[in-house]
């Protein structure tokens, strides 16, 4: 088992070694990052949260909208006297 296990780190290290120098191994430019890449991840993950954000607004709307006129009334009551 521990034989596999580094093997399998050792092949992880040689193909990180060999894609950082653009070396000829295969599979090599499956690892590669490509000029762009990070921004579009960033971009992907970016919709995904406003996606989700958009969703609970509209799912749950009248509750926040609820919230915010109980805080409201919590503030301005708060200065009423007894």
């Amino acid at each position: 088992m521990k034989r596999l296990l580094a093997g399998v780190l050792a092949e992880i290290g040689l193909r990180a070694h060999w894609c950082a120098r653009g070396g000829p191994l295969p599979g090599s430019a499956a690892l590669r990052r490509r000029p762009g890449q990070t921004t579009v991840e960033y971009l992907l993950m970016l919709a995904v949260v406003a996606g989700m954000a958009a969703m609970m607004a509209v799912l749950f709307h009248k509750r926040i909208l609820g919230g915010i006129f109980t805080l409201v009334g919590m503030i301005i009551g708060a200065g009423t006297p007894k």
